[in-house]
């Protein structure tokens, strides 16, 4: 944060991540004090800007928080969650896991939640970078023989002739017995405690607002994502920024937990932080709620 009280965001260029920001973006929502400054980027990106703590608050995949965890506190609001859904697994025909062994698989960027889904999986796949909104094509066109779909791709896929592997958020879902966090909001903590627990508060009303004047909302985010045109706006949202986005439940920070442990478990991260996490003013952990 600068001296002109000028505090950095960023988000990914998708429909869930503006929701939550839509009302402060657009000033329904006042920060007094504070100069809200937005950044977009996709997720990969925002994994290594947080490395970098290049932003004062930034989403970031579950799995990428222990590399991050010593500059970065997590924030109770702006969770995305996988209640039995998640990222999906697709291909041209309709292949089994194992015929994925040693093939090209398409993944949004290594170090985020959907990598570590396919790796845990199906580990002797080849995981291959690209843009997540270029995987479907990649697939559909031969380039991949799969693609792990995300952000609004996982909803879109059948319209480019894909078929569904699996459905990875809910295989994880049906094996581990928690929630699946997908994404989290992180903030500084060089901030401070009283900024931190007042930005979390802000966010919060700010995704209140959203809920409360939905169509509103919606307009305005349909620029992100696959827009009007790809007809998966209203729905996606409804899955990833709802009470679970609202406050972390405690199965939520149970399922992170378990996350981080099995990530460790395979070597795919170094260790388990402490989950120091941010509820905001007069607000406890939301209670587990009954998963999908």
């Amino acid at each position: 944060m600068t001296r002109d009280g000028q505090l950095t965001f960023a988000y990914t260029p998708d429909s869930d991540d503006a929701f939550y920001y839509y009302a402060l973006e657009s000033g329904r929502i006042p920060m007094p004090g504070f100069l809200p400054e937005f950044s977009y980027e996709p997720i990969g990106a925002l994994n290594q800007a947080a490395r970098a703590g290049r932003y004062d608050v930034t989403a970031i995949s579950a799995v990428a928080y222990p590399a991050v965890a010593d500059c970065y506190a997590i924030l109770s609001v702006g969770t995305s969650v996988g209640r039995g859904y998640g990222p999906v697994l697709v291909s041209r025909s309709r292949h089994s896991l194992d015929a994925l062994r040693g093939r090209r698989v398409g993944v949004g960027a290594v170090g985020t939640t959907g990598w570590f889904l396919l790796r845990w999986l199906c580990p002797d796949a080849v995981p291959v970078e690209m843009t997540f909104d270029r995987i479907g094509e990649a697939v559909a066109t031969g380039v991949l023989d799969a693609g792990v779909m995300i952000h609004e791709e996982a909803l879109y896929y059948p319209k480019l002739g894909l078929h569904r592997i699996v459905d990875l958020g809910d295989e994880w879902c049906r094996r581990a017995g928690v929630p699946l966090p997908i994404g989290l909001n992180v903030a500084r903590r060089s901030l401070g405690r009283q900024t931190l627990t007042h930005v979390c508060t802000t966010i919060r009303r700010s995704l209140e607002y959203g809920l409360a004047h939905r169509r509103e909302a919606l307009e305005w985010v349909s620029r992100f994502g696959r827009g009007p045109a790809g007809q998966c706006t209203s729905r996606y949202v409804e899955m990833f920024a709802n009470e679970d986005s609202l406050c972390m439940a405690e199965d939520v920070r149970e399922g992170l937990r378990v996350l981080l442990l099995e990530a460790a478990d395979r070597g795919l991260v170094e260790s388990v932080p402490q989950l120091d996490v941010i509820d905001g003013t007069h607000l406890s952990p939301a209670p587990a709620r009954q998963s999908v």
